[in-house]
């Protein structure tokens, strides 16, 4: 099989594998580097929007992925004494997820049903191979084995303690916490029956949120037979971040908490509820994700992997690669900049102490004021985005002009 293109990608959790799967079904050879001498997603629950179950479906993994997910047929804003004041975020509104549904997983199930398409798509994935050097110029990497292999690009997805990162900007750049920790309670509800607070949690596939000061809580179903509860709480500290799952107990959990809806005091009296915590940290967001020589990038998420993949099935040379990158950096940069920094405002709005912002965020989300944030996120298209990015690059650059692409209305987009 003739190759477009040799792509090695450093990191095989979600975001190297989805781009991986994006490269490799448009014609490129992809060798995945991943340090872990076995592939696992730390933590449980997570939620994916049409904007990302979209990419799925473009890459036809998305029914694969559904025979572990479950589709929420609700969702609710609430306040922390359990007050019902917003049908939001519209994981079920048909305007929204007719096309690409809203869904929510176990990490290591969408892990799981994404690992056949390595298979099928002749993807090789070398585990325990830790990267320590990159050469941009050749482009290259050599591992502590102290292996070498040549590509024609590389492409950092290698999460949050990122070595490709590092090495991007020349000096170490750890993540670092803001203070909060997260608190996760996976509830087994086979034991939960109609006499149970929660009882309608069980019957009815939701995801709440309860919104108190100091944090907010989030439930959803998982694996079908968990609820998974996850507190994300502003404890303060010194910025030094926890890495891993660390165990808990129930009482720390309950002490942030002990004010809050009944209902979620009763999930302690479910046999088999265990607590564990882990930081919430970030990273300081690179000025660039290529290298000037053009033959490296970073991937982050799906949209990433959505628009990457979109741009790499066109008619992209290899001396075409560094424009290619290019032209993802600067139509995609902006939304992922707009997204996270909206991000993090929303868990600021979260963790409002009752009073006078408290109540003018409630009104506004119980008008509904949220829902074209909601629209302008979810219907986003990342393969039709790097299509008319690319479109309009090969348009500039035939007509004698130095291209240079840009998004109008990235700053209006939001996660919620």
């Amino acid at each position: 099989m003739a190759y477009k293109s040799h792509v090695l990608v450093v990191g095989c959790g979600l975001s190297g594998l989805a781009s991986a799967l994006a490269l490799a079904q448009t014609g490129h050879r992809v060798t995945v580097f991943e340090r872990s001498s076995k592939l696992q997603e730390i933590g449980a629950g997570i939620q994916l929007s049409p904007n990302a179950t979209r990419m799925l479906q473009n890459r036809g993994v998305l029914e694969e992925v559904l025979k572990y997910a479950d589709r929420p047929e609700a969702g609710t804003f609430r306040s922390y004494r359990g007050d019902v004041f917003s049908q939001s975020p519209p994981v079920s509104d048909p305007r929204l997820v007719k096309k690409a549904p809203y869904i929510v997983i176990h990490r290591a199930d969408l892990l799981r049903a994404l690992l056949p398409g390595t298979r099928k798509h002749k993807i090789e994935v070398r585990l325990g191979s830790d990267v320590k050097e990159i050469n941009f110029s050749k482009p290259s990497l050599r591992l502590s084995t102290g292996e070498v292999h040549e590509a024609d690009v590389i492409l950092g997805a290698d999460g949050e303690r990122s070595r490709c990162r590092d090495i991007l900007e020349g000096h170490a750049d750890p993540p670092y916490s803001p203070g909060d920790v997260v608190y996760q309670i996976p509830v087994p509800i086979a034991d939960i029956n109609e006499k149970h607070l929660a009882w309608d949690l069980k019957k009815r596939s939701s995801v709440i949120f309860w919104m108190g000061s100091g944090g907010h809580v989030v439930s959803y179903l998982i694996q079908h037979d968990m609820l998974n509860m996850v507190l994300v709480y502003a404890e303060g500290g010194n910025g030094k971040v926890m890495y891993g799952l660390w165990r808990a107990d129930l009482a720390e959990f309950r002490s942030k908490i002990s004010e809050w809806d009944p209902v979620l005091h009763e999930f302690y009296n479910v046999e088999g509820s265990v607590c564990t915590k882990w930081t919430l940290f970030q990273i300081h967001e690179p000025n660039q994700w290529s290298h000037e020589n053009g033959r490296f990038g970073a991937a982050q998420a799906f949209e990433d992997a959505g628009v990457l993949g979109w741009i790499f099935s066109q008619s992209v040379g290899r001396d075409q690669i560094p424009d290619a990158l290019r032209v993802f950096e600067e139509v995609h940069k902006p939304r992922a900049s707009d997204v996270r920094r909206r991000t993090l405002d929303q868990k600021a709005m979260f963790a409002l102490a009752d009073g006078p912002d408290q109540e003018k965020r409630d009104a506004e989300l119980a008008a509904g004021a949220d829902h074209e944030l909601f629209k302008r996120l979810w219907e986003y298209d990342a393969a039709e985005s790097g299509r008319e990015a690319w479109k309009t690059f090969t348009k500039t650059r035939e007509n004698g002009v130095t291209p240079h692409i840009g998004i109008e209305g990235t700053r209006e987009s939001s996660i919620l």
